[in-house]
């Protein structure tokens, strides 16, 4: 389609999208959308993994685990010393039937449990009354990468099993009452992902037993992530998830597991009373599972049918680690061009200094290629944001300490005037996350809820009090001017030495300095404030 037809049709689009909004779900997923569903949004680990131990510990009948990166010294609550293969055991001793899907990668892999066959993991699939895990090597992907609207040129894509993942993160348990909860997200099981809302460079929790806590200070910033709680019929289709995973995985023990049935499905599941409408989300690779042949893009339907309904008046609020999907940056800009305001905010340098982030760089680049991926970032609807962290050097008075906060998060929102959609869990902003890398997000639709969670996580970046965060959601220009205003003041005062207002920066033209804390005395159980 004509380029000057394609802006006609998207402006008559936005007329409508600015009064309502009747179908931003996936058609084609393998779940559909449910109605009764109780979420609650988990800002940063510290919130998430108290409550995932809460419901482990509260479990008497089933926990499902589903591991992508991952480490079996894992604290889900610091304070307790308790790991999370630790408590897992403890609970399988209690008579809970604890299953995990743990991904294998291709190649040996940082922050990853690979199947340790012939031998076992303490307490895992060492005998009857054992945890019971199966490994899972993911596919590649070969196929045509297209626009559903035409906005570039098919591109042929040929991608090796090793550039494959299971990114998947979900705990899924019943609820020791009666009910079931699921818990949707990002935040992976390894200590450097760990980290609460003051996002403290000097807080040693965020360091993994027996690491050196300078060194691993120095080489981990902090990081911003998010959970989903979820109860209603929606947690049946993770239930769903987790069994064609555990079941169809490729490394299966059979001589020490079995398969599973679902112990729960959503008609099985009672409906909250006042819940909201939402749907469970994926991305699997064709070819992967016997029940999905042809693969699943529900995750990245929804953020095109959500963006194409953005227009004047409408705020489009996301956080990512990564953005190099071509499809979805063009359905931004399309977006941009019809008069909604962008708020990006998106971690700095991914993967610095690993080979994926050296992968992720290139991929970007060939995205950057696109017309409309140069244009997003210049564009005036747009801004391309990130996050920093500062705090008083305990070495000399008057002197701060800054870095940068790794965004983590993979969440998005579109708010029109009396409507608004959020997607959040595990899926990059990547076509490796939208192709072919396993991913799981939950989507849903209430406004005052959105508004409110939207709020909170600007509460923390902006460092404002969330009654104050609440107010510029509703008008997007001025939402959009104020985070602007404090990116220019927060590089000025970082260039000078000076303490920030808040945590925003402008992506570009930002550097944050190297994290050196020789001479620093580390208290080893610090409570940071807000921490």
């Amino acid at each position: 389609m004509p380029i000057h037809l394609r802006r006609l049709w998207h402006g008559i689009i936005s007329i409508f999208a600015s009064d309502t909004i009747s179908a931003p779900w996936s058609a084609h997923g393998s779940y559909p959308v449910r109605a009764g569903n109780g979420i609650e949004i988990l800002i940063d680990g510290q919130a998430a993994y108290r409550e995932v131990s809460t419901a482990f510990h509260r479990a008497k009948k089933f926990i499902y685990v589903t591991i992508s990166f991952g480490s079996q010294d894992f604290l889900l609550i610091p304070e307790s010393g308790e790991t999370l293969f630790d408590l897992l055991r403890s609970r399988r001793k209690d008579g809970v039937d604890i299953r995990m899907v743990v991904w294998e990668p291709a190649r040996q892999t940082p922050d990853t449990i690979p199947d340790p066959a012939p031998a076992t993991i303490s307490g895992i699939n060492d005998g009857s009354g054992a945890i019971q895990a199966r490994w899972d090597r993911a596919k590649g992907y070969k196929g045509w990468y297209r626009s559903p609207h035409g906005h570039f040129e098919p591109v042929l894509l040929d991608f090796p099993a090793e550039m494959g993942c299971h990114h998947q993160k979900t705990y899924v348990m019943d609820d020791g009452a009666g009910g079931v909860v699921a818990f949707v997200g990002g935040i992976n099981p390894v200590q450097a992902y760990w980290d609460t809302t003051a996002h403290d460079s000097l807080d040693v929790r965020r360091v993994a037993r027996g690491e050196d806590p300078l060194k691993g200070l120095e080489g981990t910033p902090p990081l911003h992530d998010i959970f989903y709680r979820i109860t209603g019929p929606a947690v049946g289709d993770v239930v769903a998830n987790f069994v064609e995973r555990y079941n169809g995985a490729s490394i299966r023990h059979g001589d020490m597991t079995s398969d599973v049935a679902a112990p729960v499905t959503p008609d099985q599941i009672p409906q909250v009373p006042d819940g909201i409408k939402g749907q469970v989300l994926r991305t699997i690779a064709p070819e992967t599972y016997a029940a999905t042949p042809k693969g699943d893009t529900g995750i990245r339907e929804f953020y095109l049918n959500a963006l194409c309904a953005a227009g004047k008046g409408t705020l489009i609020y996301l956080e990512n680690q990564y953005f190099f999907d071509h499809g979805i940056i063009s359905e931004i800009h399309e977006a941009a061009e019809r008069g909604a305001k962008v708020i990006a905010v998106l971690t700095s340098k991914p993967d610095e200094g690993s080979l994926a982030g050296a992968v992720e760089g290139v991929l970007e680049r060939i995205a950057n290629f696109q017309d409309e991926s140069r244009l997003v970032a210049g564009h005036r609807n747009v801004a391309i944001l990130t996050l920093g962290n500062s705090r008083p050097d305990p070495r000399t008075q008057g002197k701060v300490v800054n870095s940068e906060t790794y965004i983590h998060s993979k969440n998005m929102a579109v708010l029109g005037r009396d409507w608004a959609v959020m997607t959040g869990g595990s899926g990059n902003i990547a076509f490796t996350s939208m192709w072919f890398h396993s991913e799981m997000n939950i989507a849903f639709m209430d406004r005052d809820l959105i508004k409110n969670w939207v709020a909170q996580l600007w509460s923390e970046h902006l460092q404002i009090p969330v009654a104050q965060a609440v107010e510029p959601v509703d008008r997007p220009d001025d939402a959009f001017t104020f985070f602007q205003q404090q990116a220019i003041r927060n590089k000025a005062a970082l260039e000078r030495g000076l303490m920030p207002e808040g945590r925003v920066y402008y992506r570009e033209g930002t550097t944050f300095p190297p994290r050196k804390f020789d001479g620093i005395s580390l208290d080893p159980s610090p409570v940071p404030p807000g921490g």
